[in-house]
């Protein structure tokens, strides 16, 4: 059930007026319409996988009351290591048994084994890193003495499944989303405004991910599928660049905003990350639930950067290929997450870029988001050799093929002048984002609903649904 899709848009209406309607009485209710809710939406992708999200909560709920009542610290961290092995197992065994038995197949032909292990027909289950790393969290943080575990386990299990953010994050810490299932309020109270903001941010993802990331993909898939050397290449790898992180941020936003119409407020995501300036500001601003993760629960338990200078390099690489892997089973996410991983080392630490005025964080954006383009070509490709290939492609040449890859002359320039417009609105809202916000959204009914309506409409009238392209959001393969 595909966040733009009508199925969703129905699901999400009918939920929501049952919610406020007939179930917002007491936590417990609400609680178990909201779990319930989640195991449809989720089932909807693949009923057999609701056992396996059933099984991840059943461990760490059990996990976490064991560690929290043990006080022999050596127990506490075999507990721990039993919790891990066993959620990383099942996450390994989904996601990377295949690319396992590959690898250890081709290094065996490297040495002359002839014999062959068998790969299996796995189904990789929507949204497996996600709940696996939220319900990671909350075992981890109660082993550290930093939460303290919960006695409902339905409260629990919603926290894990509640299907805004589950397929695709943002990935909720416990001690943030846990303590808003847990409210004992009798009835909750609707608030207008957070359901307007929520309506909001929905309409705006919507339009973000159908008019725009959906195009983009069109272009981007046909150069990819027959690169042609020259400009379509160089085009491809700046729309691809466009389009994750549209459709991305757009569904966080649409995660974000369906939370407030039931009352939850999840975190921000993505913070206007081709603003950056520096690249430890970039990852400050992209997938930022996903980056403090692996900040608070693998860099820091490494050392962080409280050790020797060679030491900080070496937790920031094995971060950064941790986070590769976690993309995807795939040498080319291991390569991306190094390319990364060595511009924060080289840029960051050695060359200490630092830009004070306003020419030199211009120039140092355009580079950081250059940087950023090029590794992402890694990150598209389906091979290593069709990265390398990319890179050899690019150029200035073939200026009359670009319209031969789905897009039309109008409506290549249509899509140019949207991402122009996009950088604009996220420039404002770089300087004046609190202010235009509360001019926004206080000003005359009038004021409100022109851009309401245009983004509505403008969606409708520009959209594509799969039109040449697949619709999914990119994440959901993660």
């Amino acid at each position: 059930m595909l966040f733009n899709s009508f199925a969703f848009g129905f699901f999400l209406l009918f939920s929501g007026l049952l919610y406020w309607l007939v179930f917002n009485r007491k936590k417990q209710l609400r609680n178990i319409f909201l779990l319930v809710a989640s195991y449809f939406f989720y089932g909807s992708w693949d009923w057999r996988f609701l056992f396996l999200i059933i099984a991840v909560t059943a461990t760490d709920f059990i996990f976490g009351k064991l560690i929290h009542d043990n006080e022999s610290d050596r127990k506490r961290k075999m507990l721990l290591t039993c919790a891990l092995v066993i959620n990383l197992g099942l996450l390994f065994f989904f996601k990377y048994f295949n690319f396992f038995i590959t690898s250890l197949n081709g290094v065996m032909g490297l040495v002359g084994v002839s014999d062959k292990f068998n790969t299996l027909n796995i189904i990789l289950p929507v949204g497996i890193s996600f709940f696996t790393f939220q319900g990671l969290s909350y075992v981890i943080d109660i082993y550290r003495r930093q939460s303290e575990p919960v006695n409902d386990i339905v409260a629990f299990s919603a926290f894990i499944a509640f299907f805004p953010q589950l397929v695709a994050g943002p990935i909720e810490r416990a001690r943030d989303l846990l303590p808003q299932f847990m409210d004992e309020t009798d009835r909750k109270p609707f608030v207008y405004d957070n359901a307007r903001h929520g309506l909001f941010l929905i309409a705006v993802g919507l339009f973000k991910k159908i008019v725009i990331a959906d195009r983009l993909a069109v272009f981007v898939d046909g150069v990819y599928a027959s690169p042609v050397r020259g400009l379509p290449v160089l085009v491809a790898v700046i729309f691809f660049c466009f389009q994750l992180y549209l459709d991305f941020s757009a569904y966080s936003q649409i995660a974000v905003g369906t939370a407030e119409l039931f009352g939850f407020r999840l975190s921000t995501n993505f913070r206007r990350p081709y603003m950056a300036v520096t690249f430890k500001d970039f990852w400050s601003r992209w997938h930022i639930t996903l980056t403090s993760w692996f900040r608070d629960y693998v860099y820091i338990p490494l050392g962080g950067n409280r050790c020797s200078a060679s030491r900080v390099v070496l937790n920031t690489m094995i971060v950064f290929v941790v986070s590769g892997i976690w993309h995807g089973a795939s040498w080319n996410f291991v390569i991306w997450g190094a390319i990364n991983g060595l511009s924060l080392i080289v840029f960051d630490r050695w060359l200490k870029m630092n830009p004070k005025t306003g020419p030199e964080k211009v120039r140092c954006a355009l580079f950081v988001t250059s940087y950023w383009a090029l590794s992402l070509i890694f990150f598209r490709a389906q091979t290593f050799r069709d990265a390398i290939t990319m890179f050899s492609y690019l150029g200035f040449g073939n200026l009359d093929s670009l319209y031969t890859f789905g897009m039309k002359e109008t409506e290549f320039h249509f899509t140019i002048w949207l991402l122009v417009g996009l950088m604009i609105i996220e420039l404002m809202e770089e300087r004046w984002k609190e202010k235009l916000e509360s001019f926004f959204f206080n000003s005359y009914w009038l004021i409100r609903w022109v851009p309401y309506l245009a983004i509505v409409l403008g969606t409708i009238f520009f959209g594509i649904y799969g039109n040449g392209s697949d619709n999914n959001f990119i994440y959901f393969q993660f």
